[in-house]
């Protein structure tokens, strides 16, 4: 099956707290259940064509996750504040389109820990719960706080990675498979404390332990990420998926959102 590669999704056949997501992948001829290929040989060929995800042009390079040059500097997928949420103006009536702001930045905004191998800090709006947190391959979360808008949970978030880190660190979060470390509320408490008195705009959150299982039949203790533009082809047999991350038997892992625009051939 050919198709241009974007982020994958996935189903939740679990329920609100405890989440089992079943990946897909949509391409161009049809939708890929990938959850039902674990167990199984599968190959992905890179076709030597980049398309941008949001035109639909092609480019010889790609910005962003997926975008050609004029798509990154001006559509709102791309915008600052994508990253940093305490660059966003949409509450002064600044954005690149103020109509996607208003869906996506003027609405409530999580500040959440989440364990991804190593405990870290995030940001993000109410109805990206759990897809956030499965993306980034979290096994656990709390919800620490919710705030009116992305500006004002980059603003507590920033003052909150000076006590937690703020990145995923990949190859921890693909090896890791500890269980909900017994201080995990603990750190919600401390961070709470910590942006009390500080003149910040949010509403504690309740105590309440998101879990995420993946499908995974087999880790490694060690993984080696690859790129398409490097190797052009992998083939093996999948043995997980986590985050936006295919795992396959050899460690070979690969990046599926990363290689969004990329037109590849997909044999299983």
């Amino acid at each position: 099956m050919k198709g241009v590669l974007t982020k994958m999704g996935f189903t939740n056949t679990g329920n609100d707290v405890s989440i089992s997501p079943e990946y897909f992948l949509d391409l161009d001829s049809g939708r890929v259940n990938l959850s039902e290929l674990i167990g199984k040989g599968i190959g992905l060929k890179y076709l030597n064509i980049n398309r941008c995800i949001h035109c639909g042009r092609e480019t010889k390079k790609l910005f962003g996750q997926g975008f050609c040059y004029p798509c990154f500097i001006k559509v709102p997928e791309a915008e600052e504040c994508v990253l940093r949420p305490e660059l966003c103006r949409a509450h002064e009536g600044i954005a690149r389109d103020l109509e996607f702001a208003k869906a996506n930045c003027l609405v409530q905004h999580y500040v959440y820990l989440a364990w991804t191998g190593g405990l870290k800090v995030g940001v993000t709006r109410y109805h990206q719960i759990p897809t956030r947190w499965v993306d980034q391959g979290a096994t656990f979360a709390v919800k620490i706080c919710h705030t009116p808008n992305r500006y004002t949970a980059g603003l507590v978030e920033v003052e909150l990675k000076k006590i937690f880190a703020d990145k995923t660190a990949w190859q921890r979060m693909l090896t890791d498979s500890s269980e909900l470390p017994p201080d995990f509320l603990t750190h919600k408490a401390k961070a709470l404390e910590f942006i009390n008195g500080k003149n910040l705009s949010y509403i504690p959150e309740s105590d309440v332990v998101y879990r995420v299982s993946y499908p995974v039949i087999q880790l490694s203790d060690k993984v080696r990420s690859v790129n398409l533009e490097k190797v052009n082809a992998i083939e093996g047999k999948l043995v997980g998926i986590k985050g936006q991350y295919l795992i396959f038997e050899s460690g070979i892992v690969i990046n599926i959102r990363n290689h969004s625009g990329y037109l590849v051939d997909i044999s299983f």
